[in-house]
């Protein structure tokens, strides 16, 4: 009896260790086996942190770009349509006396228009002549003649007779320009060569040289105050006509097409 009772104590030992061997192998096969993940896994979480953060920069490179781009809009495209100064109109003899100061006094004209204008008063033929005369006494008085002016003499002009201080002359001046200087409430004095601007109301073949008020713009057109015809009002030009005829006083008219593109802006 006592030899049958050691065999069965040793049976149930081996049947422990047994057991207790599988029950540890089932854990190392659990941490080792299932619990790590495997290298087609790793490679998968690894392609899906990559992508995640390929898609975040593409995001970031997208919100940069488009934040660029707002800022490189071209002004033309942030610009209004269209745009008119309601602004006064007198032809450079407003009481159609076209004698040699008259016909002379485009500048002046010009001025006039923009100076009431930027004040804000009502311009009308009669005071408009009266303004005439005296900015032609002033430059005969003060300068010794009254004759063409350039673009920079008419700034002089404005500054030292009606005292305007914000004067800005616009060097090579582009039709763009032109439309946002408008767009501001800016009229823009111009000088060109007259005749390029084929103006049907001139007293043909027209001037040589002539200066004009660029008062609004639609798409493709320039509105100017013209003082050159008693129809001057809202005459619009086709913008390339109006580029290509702008030039400053050089001197002669001869040499017209050498002065340069640039224009005059007063302020108020």
């Amino acid at each position: 009896m006592k030899l049958k009772a050691e065999r069965i104590k040793k049976f149930f030992a081996i049947i422990s260790i047994i057991s207790l061997v599988g029950l540890i192998s089932y854990q190392i096969f659990i941490v080792f086996f299932l619990g790590r993940p495997s290298k087609i896994e790793n490679q998968k979480n690894k392609e899906t942190k990559i992508q995640k953060t390929f898609n975040l920069e593409v995001q970031n490179e997208e919100e940069i770009l488009i934040n660029t781009e707002n800022q490189n809009i071209p002004e033309s495209q942030i610009l209004p349509e269209k745009f008119d100064l309601p602004m006064s109109f007198v032809p450079q003899a407003p009481t159609a006396i076209w004698d040699e100061l008259h016909n002379n006094a485009c500048e002046e004209a010009a001025l006039i228009m923009v100076h009431y204008f930027l004040k804000g008063e009502k311009l009308t033929k009669e005071i408009a002549e009266k303004e005439i005369q005296d900015l032609v006494a002033w430059q005969i008085k003060n300068w010794g003649a009254h004759k063409d002016l350039t673009i920079a003499e008419v700034g002089k002009l404005a500054k030292e007779y009606y005292g305007w201080q914000k004067i800005r002359i616009l060097d090579k001046i582009t039709i763009e320009e032109i439309k946002k200087e408008l767009s501001k409430g800016n009229p823009i004095i111009i000088p060109t060569a007259g005749r390029l601007l084929k103006n049907p109301y001139y007293r043909q073949p027209g001037p040589y040289y002539h200066m004009l008020v660029a008062r609004g713009y639609t798409k493709d057109r320039i509105i100017t105050n013209d003082p050159g015809t008693k129809r001057g009002e809202k005459f619009s030009y086709p913008s390339e006509i109006l580029y290509q005829a702008i030039h400053d006083w050089p001197g002669e008219d001869k040499d017209i097409l050498e002065g340069e593109k640039t224009v005059l802006v007063i302020e108020k």
